[in-house]
């Protein structure tokens, strides 16, 4: 262990109290909603979290995490312009953005010490490696999806499939970890497991709400309830 190493964890503690922060927030508010929900401040705590986690997977000189985030912060970037620019008009573009703050982390991970940039490689099997690539394939390809169904609607939209893409590369990542003793990202993936359950069990609750008609005895209640509220104001 170099004298760097406490230094690293918590580094790496914290870009994961960051993402669990993120899913914490949109638990509460889809709990709060009854339905998986996706708020805008879930796209500040993954980008914080990503630059940490990047930093960290650099000193780690682990690729497979490496890689992940550096395509994940983009993503994260890119909502949050589209999140900007429906709020506002206008946005500035995330590639500036996403060009520094990824310099600042790979920078600040592969200059902490001498190791070789294969240093992380040899930890684990190629089978794991393996196991771990197509983990987080499945894991940044969540994103992949989301921004697609975004860009399409241009706005921040989230479709289930994250949730399931979400839960396969959690397992696949979760294994990979495991295999290479790297309790920081066995911990945030242990986490992240049970909340991408919780949201697939709300977005199926909701579905079956829909094919009962109880939204649709929501809205018309709710709707009735307007309409004696403007009847009562027209009287007075």
């Amino acid at each position: 262990m170099t004298f760097a190493d406490p230094v690293w964890l918590a580094i790496g503690l914290a870009a994961q109290l960051a993402f669990s922060a993120r899913f914490l927030a949109q638990w509460f508010m889809s709990e709060r909603a009854r339905r998986s929900l996706l708020p805008t401040h879930f796209w500040f705590f993954s980008s914080i979290g990503a630059v940490l986690l990047l930093a960290y997977a650099a000193h780690q000189r682990d690729a497979v995490i490496a890689c992940g985030q550096l395509v994940g912060l983009a993503i994260y970037l890119r909502n949050i312009e589209w999140v900007e620019r429906h709020a506002r008009g206008r946005a500035q573009s995330f590639v500036w953005r996403w060009l520094a703050l990824s310099a600042l982390a790979l920078a600040a991970g592969l200059l902490s010490h001498a190791a070789p940039l294969t240093a992380g490689a040899e930890r684990t099997t190629p089978l794991w490696l393996i196991v771990g690539f197509v983990g987080q394939a499945l894991f940044t390809g969540r994103f992949v999806v989301q921004l697609v169904v975004s860009e399409r609607a241009q706005r921040s939209e989230n479709p289930v499939q994250f949730w399931y893409l979400s839960l396969a590369g959690s397992l696949l990542l979760l294994a990979y970890a495991l295999s290479v003793g790297d309790a920081v990202i066995i911990l945030g993936q242990s986490f992240g497991f049970i909340v991408y359950v919780r949201n697939l069990m709300l977005i199926h609750r909701h579905r079956r709400a829909d094919a009962h008609g109880e939204d649709l005895q929501a809205d018309v209640e709710e709707l009735a309830s307007s309409d004696r509220e403007h009847s009562g104001e027209r009287t007075r």
